[in-house]
């Protein structure tokens, strides 16, 4: 009989994306090696962070998910934690795109210490990884991952007129708002779309294009995503996106819907060209791919099976939970 062993989770968002996706996903495969999860909240107060150290001290192993903690608190999890390990999905030494997507000399240093301070370390990409690797350490690449319903692909909705979405939340809307002027040319083309916004704000368009505002729930947001004929996943290309780890793209795709993604960072590797939807290099090319999957129902829905294949062979949980739980049993180690 397997021994059980803790693994805490210390986030500033328990029930967030990154936590969600990238450690309660696999909570199951855990336990089956013996290993029982424990996602703990790491609060603003100093006062209210003890709980959380003395979790850390209990456990077994610990992993720090995507937060930048002071020195102060890098040095106190340390001494607590038997094993450490930090988890990050995003281009943490940057500021993000709102704030010019530049290097912060604060982020980086805190960046660096819990770097320096853990025994292992986990990337969502490859360009993350990098910067563990500038930071002095090798990082272990384990991507963001989604399920992959079971069965048939559900049917595009029904009718001639496209609906294009796109699922993300109010921190990302700026990067679709970008797409104003490509939105904007299909209805001066006179094309009949709807573009489904799921998110927890509204998007800011030119008069005339036709949004319709959905609010995400975690309970509803497949079944909304399930009702467009293919997705959008713009992005700029800065240090911050290219850090970014695609999330919005596997949603999509896991459901059979095909993407017209930018050209940046992960989702060049996440959206096979010309099979499991189009990649963007600028708006006109952004456009072209939009334009493809409105007039080629037939392709649209062929590269929408293919999408959801690709997703289960190599961006699934099924997929990584080998990976994962043999990561987490090196650490425990």
């Amino acid at each position: 009989m397997v021994s059980s062993r803790l693994l805490a989770v210390l986030t500033s968002d328990p029930d967030g994306p990154v936590v969600r996706h990238r450690w309660r996903a696999y909570e199951t495969h855990l336990a089956a090696a013996g290993i029982v999860l424990e996602i703990v909240p790491w609060p603003k107060s100093r006062r209210k962070r003890r709980f959380a150290l003395q979790r850390a001290s209990a456990a077994d192993g610990v992993v720090l998910s995507s937060r930048l903690i002071n020195l102060g608190d890098v040095r106190r999890l340390r001494r607590r934690a038997r094993r450490l390990a930090f988890d990050f999905d995003d281009a943490l030494p940057y500021r993000d795109t709102s704030r010019g997507a530049t290097p912060s000399r604060t982020r980086k240093r805190r960046f660096a210490a819990i770097v320096d301070a853990s025994d292992a370390v986990f990337a969502g990409n490859a360009f993350l990884a990098g910067l563990a690797d500038e930071a002095g350490r090798e990082a272990t690449v384990l991507p963001t991952t989604v399920d992959v319903p079971a069965g048939d692909i559900v049917p595009e909705p029904a009718g001639d007129m496209a609906t294009i979405g796109w699922i993300g939340s109010r921190a990302t809307l700026p990067y679709l708002e970008e797409r104003a002027l490509a939105l904007s040319a299909l209805v001066a083309s006179g094309r009949h779309f709807r573009l489904r916004v799921i998110a927890d704000a509204e998007p800011v368009f030119p008069p005339g294009v036709p949004v319709e505002n959905v609010p995400w729930d975690i309970s509803t947001w497949r079944e909304n995503l399930t009702g467009i004929h293919f997705g959008l996943a713009p992005l700029p290309d800065d240090p911050w996106t290219r850090g970014k780890c695609g999330l919005k793209v596997l949603q999509m795709l896991s459901l059979g819907r095909p993407v017209v993604a930018s050209a940046v960072g992960v989702q060049v590797d996440q959206v096979v060209h010309g099979e499991t939807g189009f990649l963007g290099t600028d708006r006109a090319s952004f456009l072209d791919g939009i334009l493809k999957l409105m007039d080629d129902p037939e392709r649209r829905r062929a590269l929408g099976a293919a999408g959801r294949d690709d997703v289960r062979r190599h961006w699934s949980v099924d997929a990584w939970a080998p990976r994962v739980t043999a990561a987490v049993e090196e650490l425990l180690a």
